[in-house]
């Protein structure tokens, strides 16, 4: 509905729209450490966009239903001169926290807030310089999931998801995105310990008032969930939604 709403009812306002199209690829792993803690690695990639490798650590409750992670990501980023070539390091200090909604039918839902701590290194007309700037932004995300289970298939458990996020950004640096609000629509085909995630997204940007940039494209994302004493195995509650 926010999505609908922001496009048709935005349109008379906009001077200018931008469509362009993208793929996203991701690799996410949780590693249980112990029955409350895991250790979170993820890599994406959106060509010519950015690419992130993100590592954290994760506090579950007893009961599943609330996580908070803590961690660092690191990023190359494009440049208006460098043709789509990921030169321009980011370093991104992160939080969040996650709440799943109690439920033990075949739809569940879940709500997520990240902090970021965005320090990302400054350019010029035709080089990078020296400095870094720095920005805050705030991500919020509502994911619902559907599991099918084994009706397609008795070999793997099969699932649907739908999340929108909306990405607040502020701070003292360059701002080039204030906002910025994205719809994932995922199939989950999981095997044990692995989840294959292909999928459909679309992202709306407002540069500045009266502009629209629209991405939107193929998602690949692949979750592997696994013990360090068993892979085969992962007791934690995590879902691909709380890795974007």
């Amino acid at each position: 509905m926010t999505i609908i709403l922001f496009t048709f009812f935005g349109r008379p306002v906009l001077a200018q729209e931008e469509v362009d199209t993208e793929s996203w690829w991701g690799l996410m792993t949780s590693g249980e450490i112990s029955p409350r803690w895991s250790l979170w690695l993820d890599v994406h990639h959106v060509p010519q966009l950015f690419v992130i490798y993100r590592s954290g650590i994760t506090y579950h409750t007893i009961d599943k239903k609330v996580t908070l992670t803590a961690g660092y990501g690191y990023l190359g980023l494009t440049t208006p001169f460098s043709e789509g070539k990921l030169i321009r390091p980011e370093h991104r200090p992160w939080g969040q926290a996650v709440y799943r909604l109690p439920g033990n039918g075949p739809l569940s839902a879940s709500f997520r807030l990240r902090y970021d701590l965005r320090f990302r290194q400054n350019y010029s007309l035709t080089e990078l310089t020296d400095d870094f700037s720095l920005n805050y932004r705030y991500r919020f995300n509502m994911s619902l999931r559907y599991n099918w289970g084994d009706r397609l298939s008795r070999h793997f458990n099969f699932s649907n998801t739908l999340f929108n996020e909306s990405l607040i950004t502020t701070g003292p640096g360059p701002n080039p995105l204030p906002f910025e609000h994205r719809v994932f629509f995922l199939f989950g085909f999981q095997k044990k310990a692995v989840t294959f995630s292909p999928g459909y997204h679309v992202r709306f940007g407002t540069p500045n008032f009266g502009n629209l940039r629209i991405n939107h494209g193929f998602v690949l994302w692949i979750n592997w969930n696994y013990n360090f004493k068993n892979l085969k195995k992962h007791s934690l509650k995590e879902d691909p939604a709380d890795k974007m």
